[in-house]
């Protein structure tokens, strides 16, 4: 008899620290999910020969962070220091000669990094990594 309460208790206990192990990987996901959300540089298209892209920045550190856009032989295109914790802004890029261009952003605790291939065949395609 003593030997099943055992059993049972035991039974009770990894149930819930498998559930509690669950829940809290899942919170963890979405927290991932929501700061990768935040801050993002999405493709918007192409005008007049340009690539066009805008950089969303929602949590940056206080004191901001500095912004480089490199290009594929790690050139850098463009830099600027970010004040403030948020930043939005449209970019455009030549498209001539491009085959990648990487967005690199740094600051006190803060890291962002954001890649597209830029492909070139009959139209252009630009796909992240």
């Amino acid at each position: 008899m003593k030997s099943i309460k055992f059993v049972f208790l035991k039974a009770i206990v990894i149930v819930f620290l498998t559930f509690s192990a669950g829940n809290s990987f899942s919170q963890s996901s979405e927290s991932y999910a929501k700061n990768d959300a935040v801050n993002k540089v999405q493709f918007m298209g192409v005008e007049d020969g340009y690539l066009l892209f805008d950089l969303r920045f929602f949590e940056l550190p206080a004191k901001g962070c500095t912004l480089r856009i490199i290009d594929d032989a790690g050139n850098t295109l463009f830099e600027e220091t970010v004040p403030g914790s948020s930043f939005m802004r449209r970019y455009k890029l030549t498209k001539e000669g491009m085959s990648r261009v990487s967005f690199k952003a740094t600051g006190k605790g803060f890291t962002f990094n954001q890649s597209f291939t830029i492909k070139t065949e009959e139209k252009l395609i630009v796909t992240t990594e």
